[in-house]
């Protein structure tokens, strides 16, 4: 994993897989320039993955996001969110964010790759 911090957020990135790690209230960075977590993107039928939290080892919870249909990796107690390879950006575009975000994103798929 790479840390990396752009506009105020820090990025952990696996370089072998392309995912990002986001810590709780880092997505809301991105997305709204708050560091909350958006309300729409609260995972819906969500079951427990294979993936486990990087901060406290619970298997994650995996679902869509309401908000724009990626299917995500959700820490149940809250920690943050996984995301594999080009989720960001998908996020981004569907939830129509601009300015920061769609900068956050495009450095994402520019240094890392797209899916």
């Amino acid at each position: 994993m790479a840390i990396l911090e752009y506009s105020g957020v820090e990025l952990d990135f696996c370089f072998s897989c392309k995912g990002c790690w986001l810590d709780a209230g880092e997505l809301g960075l991105i997305l709204t320039g708050a560091p909350d977590r958006p309300d729409d993107l609260k995972l819906e039928k969500a079951s427990k993955g294979k993936r486990r939290c990087p901060r406290c080892g619970s298997r994650m919870l995996v679902g869509p996001a309401p908000a724009t249909g990626v299917e995500v990796d959700a820490c149940p107690a809250g920690h943050g969110f996984w995301l594999d390879a080009g989720e960001l950006e998908q996020i981004v575009q569907a939830r129509g964010a601009s300015g920061r975000a769609a900068a956050v994103a495009k450095f994402c798929a520019d240094v890392f790759g797209k899916k």
